[in-house]
């Protein structure tokens, strides 16, 4: 793989906002889009917006402030050039050390994707073949055997795209100090007391169903260390992230001490660090990769190259390359990327929920990557060091499409209507799922009002038809009763409802 010039950053401390609360610092800005940043600092917004109210776009210092979310760190590509780098707030908020975007973050889950291109590079190597049962790489563990297994084996391409059958979403991570710090076999097996999550194994049959699994990227960690014979950090360190020029990346967990000046602190839902700063992650492939927005950015380029079929330090031929961005069927991942396609555009993406950091990188690129049509190459890169980040992320990736025009996630507008029914009968307590925390429908001052619990912000809920109502965020709630008992829909950004649960 060839290399790429090293971005040259200038640092500068600058206070974009009027009210000083919050400390900014710009990394790198192309001169040409200092009006085009500005809008992008103060259009945040929600997903829904209702005609006829005011106050509905929020600047980043009055979104932090509200969600008490100390730190965040933004990279943004615009026609295939990182366009601004800037971070915002605190590394840490009991210090008040200020967060720079050279700064550190947990990327949680968007180590996945990371790790699957190193996966795809040992396919590349004729090392690992896709679609063979990967038992027949793993040294030390194996999948256990059972009526599913029988069925189907388990392969590398199904495990990147989430249709393996595996069990366990995600792991909590454990303190650093945790002696002996765990292997990824002892992930594996569930070996207590450490690891408190189940042994990995398959519960549905493989190729079957999508079921997002940190579970099945476990296992590729376990093949591909058996392939290359080595740590799997320190190959993916140095045979990934510095070919692909992510200089202020690594896997290596715990953290050594050459990168933990730089490393933010998490931070719980209130705004207060972590006890111990930070979680580490024994599942490095799944959960345990720190970087930057930066370094993100500059992978998303080369995602965005290999595309389109342009030089690229990724080392994948043609078909590769296709399957890369292709819905692994029944999954909606391709190889490692989450897919979508929205107006002639599809958007590749992954987010990362650790404890106390939240994170999410979006690409947008034309359906048709052999178009004569100009090519489309944006990109957004947020990470925040908050338990509350994610509603402040998806708020910057909005205003990130407005200040472009992009045209995948523009704003949806609905009129209120009035409420024709007592607003008591409204009032309610309920669950997404058995093992959700209890949402409720308050009435406040002759207005509806949705308490998600948990620290989150309250939100109106805005009537717009008989018996259906939407919060801004994204929530559609639905009621009907049978026989005087009280059932409720709830369906986010107008994808499969889920009935909940109702709580007394």
């Amino acid at each position: 793989m060839r290399r790429i010039i090293a971005l040259f950053l200038v640092f500068s401390f600058s206070n974009l906002f009027a009210d000083n609360t919050v400390h900014t610092q710009t990394a790198y800005i192309d001169a040409k889009e200092r009006s085009n940043l500005a809008l992008f600092e103060s259009g945040l917004r929600n997903p829904y917006i209702f005609k006829g109210e005011s106050g509905q776009t929020f600047t980043i210092s009055e979104a932090m402030k509200q969600f008490k979310v100390p730190g965040i760190s933004v990279a943004a590509i615009h026609d295939g050039k990182i366009v601004w780098i800037k971070s915002y707030g605190y590394k840490d908020s009991r210090n008040k050390t200020s967060l720079t975007p050279n700064d550190l973050l947990q990327a949680a889950s968007i180590s996945k994707p990371v790790t699957a291109l190193g996966a795809l590079e040992l396919v590349a190597e004729n090392k690992l073949n896709l679609d063979k049962n990967i038992n027949d790489y793993l040294i030390g563990w194996k999948i256990p055997q059972n009526q599913y297994t029988q069925q189907k084996a388990v392969t590398a391409r199904m495990l990147m795209s989430h249709i393996g059958g595996i069990n366990v979403h995600g792991f909590p991570g454990l303190a650093e100090s945790a002696i002996p710090f765990p292997t990824i076999i002892d992930v594996l097996n569930g070996k207590k007391p450490l690891i408190v999550t189940e042994a990995v194994e398959v519960v549905q049959t493989p190729g079957s169903i999508f079921s997002y699994s940190g579970g099945g990227i476990s296992i590729l960690q376990l093949a591909m260390q058996s392939i290359t014979g080595e740590d799997f950090s320190k190959w993916m360190d140095a045979n990934v992230l510095l070919p692909l020029d992510m200089k202020n990346s690594t896997y290596q967990q715990p953290l050594p001490k050459i990168y933990k000046y730089r490393a933010s602190s998490a931070h719980d839902k209130k705004g207060n660090p972590y006890p111990g700063k930070y979680h580490s992650y024994p599942e490095n492939a799944t959960a345990g990769l720190w970087t930057n927005p930066t370094d993100l950015a500059t992978l998303l380029i080369q995602l965005m190259k290999a595309y389109y079929h342009e030089d690229t330090l990724l080392n994948f031929n043609d078909e590769l390359t296709k399957d890369l961005f292709t819905p692994q069927k029944p999954s909606p991942y391709g190889l490692g990327l989450a897919l979508e396609s929205h107006n002639q555009i599809l958007q590749f993406w992954h987010g990362g929920v650790n404890d106390g950091f939240q994170s999410i990188m979006n690409a947008y690129v034309s359906t048709d990557p052999n178009s004569s049509k100009s090519k489309l190459m944006d990109g957004l890169v947020v990470m925040s060091n908050s338990d509350n980040g994610m509603i402040i992320n998806q708020m910057l990736v909005n205003s990130f499409n407005d200040t472009f025009k992009i045209g995948y996630s523009n704003a949806i507008e609905f009129t209120p209507i009035k409420l024709s029914q007592p607003m008591n009968k409204f009032v309610t307590r309920f669950a997404l799922d058995k093992n959700d925390i209890t949402h409720r429908v308050i009435l406040d001052k002759k207005q509806l009002i949705l308490d998600w619990g948990n620290g989150v912000p309250l939100e109106k809920l805005y009537p717009v038809a008989k018996n259906q109502f939407i919060v801004p965020s994204g929530m559609k709630l639905t009621y009907s009763w049978k026989k005087k008992q009280l059932h409720l829909s709830c369906q986010y950004l107008e994808t499969d409802k889920i009935n909940a649960i109702i709580r007394k």
